[in-house]
């Protein structure tokens, strides 16, 4: 399990169906090892690797490739997936500041969307500059501030705030996206509905995955240097009900809505929750009936200097 900062509840990867959102997010595993060039016969470790978008692609570029995650049921998913592909991927548990491999052995790190999630980020990159063989390369993607994504995340974490009575200053919110949330009133009520409020610790400011400038600073002991380069994704469904439904399979809203049900108006307050999610997919949904949004990236690539 790993904290999820804003939503101010414990994310166990392992719940729920990530298969959705890696779907949505396997153009840009195209893009990263697409930017990485010839990799055959090259040493590649993509952390957080879900269910093996950017490990398999490496692989069917001839790259030897370890996949690592901390969510045994997603490396499963990724093994089969490696198997009906018929591409070798060594994939591993571990995350982003526990990488199973050997010191200086990777010519190419890869992280789309995974690092982001380390509880600390120092520690994570320290971790990403250990593995990295000289001469290689370290390339991950993060989430900036704005836009529909974040929209939609800062409703979650609002939301979450108020019923967990996380305080405000406890940080921003999900790592990479958005801003903080808003702590719970002394009523700690949530739209009508009397919400038991949990004194929650403040959790740690979550590190800047996608600020330039932050990312420089922390890999610059290490004498590495740090470009970042703008892309666009766009999510599309049938409908924004579609989008919300294959939402609501996420780990992190399978672990939310598992934290609400233990409240005694556990069923008000998931619906409530919903009720929200629903306004602000509509709100920021660019293709109605149908569904689209466009979110901004960021592609972060670290070398030595």
């Amino acid at each position: 399990m790993s904290t999820g900062e804003g939503l101010g509840v414990a994310i166990d990867w392992g719940v729920g169906r990530y298969e959705p959102t890696g779907e949505y997010l396997r153009p840009v595993s195209e893009v990263v090892v697409g930017l990485s060039g010839a990799l055959a016969g090259k040493s590649v470790v993509d952390v957080g690797c879900g269910t093996g978008n950017a490990a398999l692609m490496a692989a069917e570029r001839g790259a030897v490739v370890t996949g690592v995650d901390p969510a045994a049921r997603l490396l499963e998913v990724a093994r089969e997936r490696a198997a009906a592909e018929q591409v070798e991927v060594n994939f591993v548990a571990g995350d982003a500041a526990s990488i199973a491999v050997a010191d200086q052995s990777a010519d190419l790190v890869l992280s789309v969307f995974g690092t982001i999630f380390a509880p600390d980020g120092e520690a994570a990159i320290a971790e990403l500059v250990r593995v990295t063989a000289p001469g290689g390369i370290i390339r991950f993607t993060a989430w900036p501030p704005g836009g529909p994504l974040s929209a939609i995340n800062k409703v979650a974490e609002q939301f979450m705030a108020e019923v967990m009575g996380k305080p405000a200053e406890a940080g921003t919110a999900a790592p990479g996206t958005t801003a903080p949330g808003t702590a719970v009133g002394a009523a700690g009520r949530v739209t009508g509905v009397a919400v038991p409020v949990i004194a929650v610790a403040a959790q740690p400011k979550p590190f800047a995955w996608f600020d330039v400038d932050v990312v420089r600073a922390a890999f610059a002991p290490y004498g590495f240097e740090v470009e970042l380069a703008r892309r666009g994704l766009e999510f599309r469904e049938v409908s924004p009900e579609a989008y919300l439904a294959k939402g609501a399979q996420h780990p992190m809203s399978v672990s939310a809505m598992s934290a609400l049900a233990g409240h005694p108006d556990g069923k008000e307050l998931e619906a409530e929750l919903l009720s929200r999610l629903r306004a602000v997919i509509t709100e920021v949904n660019e293709d109605p009936p149908a569904f689209k949004s466009t979110n901004d990236y960021v592609i972060l690539t670290a070398q030595r200097a």
